[in-house]
């Protein structure tokens, strides 16, 4: 999940006044007065509780505490979790304090809530969501209760940190890095909003995946000299304040590209004592060997490089022309994936494993005919016969496509993210692959032409093989000339884990 906005819809909330309680019944579900609590689907003695949307609510009460209990008309109800997106957009709290007894905080359970400064958490909660600060920009105080087992706030750090394995779980603009913590868990940082500069401990030693993803206002990040730190996967994925990168020396590794998504960074500089990586003549690359691990809308892929590593241009948005010269022996899936704006695909001549013949703005695998590159100005040629993983993903495709008959084969995730797609049309010679059209949010109508080899009926389409998840707008699907309402059976009924 990303969310790559400022401006989300605010709701009005604080604490109704004191002895005021309003209590009713709908979908199992009972509202008292500001809160909305749900039985838990493992104990439904125990209850889950979220704000009540509906509820009169003032401006002046700025601190909400969240019980473990309320008590209303003679019932008891004992609660001990926050609800996954509970109290999302809750602007007017400026300190939240949550009770003795909640065990369970769901992932993005604050998103949003745009004033709030300090948290307060008890020594009984043990699990906690992803992303729970989610573009909360004046959040800067965070404490956890001495007694609790699993996470600690050791030294005033303003921080989460897991007790067992001493990883930051959950920090804030506010976040001060203890020397005991060497490592910081993914998402830990993730929407901090608040976050204009970055400075890393020569202690911590590992970054984990999407660690400070959509920190939109971040504009500098500074690494330790001589550290030894590894970075994980998207770290500083949707950064889009962030211009350049210093690399110092230091055995510094990437699994893959942290900086996708980032469509403003445009130069890296590399310490001349660093080793392992460089940049290229233009510095807007990050080089290691012959492979090309990150680059940017500017960067001129050079004569020397061999391979595109996975994810190096990956949500460059501001890319609209890539030169793929005659010595790249290896181009990785998902290299080019969400470049909605590359419309100019270009392979030398003289490149013995890629070509991208008839002027078709497409990276072909020359001796399996595969697609592993389209554009937005793509022509599929005849001679085509696959469409790679990721191939399209997160590209402007026309409004209505047909897959061309000399398309056998769509591969996983080729078409992911295509949002400006509204109609499909499948030949009868070609085979979709799980998740070829993932997430794309507008398809509305999926026409098999008759008969296709791989779809005779809706039971070919389960849920498990469907090509369609996560497409919410899909109504029809038509096979061998009869609609199926696609709502039927649930093809893209994929509920995304909270």
């Amino acid at each position: 999940m990303r969310i790559n906005t400022f401006c989300i819809q605010r709701i009005l909330l604080s604490i109704l006044l004191c002895g005021i309680s309003l209590v009713c019944y709908s979908n199992n579900s009972v509202v008292v007065g500001l809160f909305r609590l749900t039985p838990c689907s493992d104990n439904p003695s125990e209850y889950c509780i979220s704000v009540n949307k509906d509820a009169v609510l003032e401006k002046g009460h700025e601190t909400l505490r969240i019980p473990a209990e309320i008590q209303t008309k003679g019932k008891t109800y004992k609660i001990v979790q926050i609800a996954a997106k509970g109290f999302t957009n809750c602007c007017f709290i400026k300190k939240l304090v949550v009770d003795e007894g909640i065990k369970t905080v769901g992932k993005l359970a604050f998103n949003g809530c745009s004033d709030l400064c300090a948290v307060s958490f008890p020594s009984t909660v043990s699990s906690l969501g992803e992303c729970l600060f989610y573009n909360c920009p004046e959040l800067k105080s965070i404490d956890v209760n001495k007694a609790n087992p699993v996470f600690d706030s050791r030294e005033q750090c303003n921080a989460v940190i897991r007790t067992s394995d001493d990883a930051i779980e959950q920090g804030c603009a506010g976040t001060i890095f203890p020397k005991s913590v060497s490592q910081i868990s993914s998402n830990a940082f993730s929407g901090c909003t608040g976050l204009t500069s970055l400075s890393i401990p020569k202690w911590i030693e590992v970054i984990e995946d999407y660690a400070f993803s959509d920190c939109f206002r971040l504009e500098e990040i500074v690494l330790p000299e001589n550290c030894t730190l590894q970075l994980g996967q998207s770290v500083f994925d949707g950064c889009c304040s962030l211009t350049s990168f210093n690399l110092p020396a230091g055995d510094i590794s990437f699994l893959q590209n942290p900086f996708t998504n980032c469509e403003n960074l445009s130069y890296f500089t590399v310490s001349p004592s660093n080793k392992d990586w460089r940049t290229n003549q233009e510095n807007n690359a990050l080089i290691s060997d012959s492979v090309l691990f990150a680059g940017c809308y500017n960067t001129t892929i050079g004569s020397e490089i061999k391979r595109i590593y996975a994810s190096a241009f990956k949500g460059c948005r501001r890319l609209t022309k890539v030169f793929i010269p005659a010595g790249v022996e290896c181009i990785d899936a998902d290299a080019f994936s969400n470049c909605v704006n590359l419309v100019n695909v270009e392979v030398d001549k003289d490149n013995k494993v890629y070509d991208s013949r008839e002027g078709c703005n497409c990276i072909i695998e020359s001796q399996s005919n595969k697609i592993i590159c389209g554009s937005s100005a793509a022509v599929i040629p005849k001679s085509v016969s696959s469409i790679g993983k990721y191939a399209f993903s997160g590209m402007n495709t026309p409004a209505i496509l047909r897959i061309p008959d000399n398309v056998l084969k769509v591969e996983e995730f080729a078409f992911m993210r295509c949002n400006s797609l509204c109609q499909l049309v499948i030949p009868a010679n070609t085979k979709l692959k799980a998740n070829s059209f993932w997430d794309c949010t507008c398809l509305t109508s999926v026409v098999y032409e008759p008969v296709n080899k791989y779809v005779k009926t809706k039971n070919d389409l389960t849920f498990d093989n469907s090509p369609y998840l996560s497409c919410p707008s899909l109504m029809s699907i038509s096979i061998s000339g009869e609609n199926v309402p696609a709502i039927e059976y649930g093809l893209f009924v994929h509920q995304k884990s909270e």
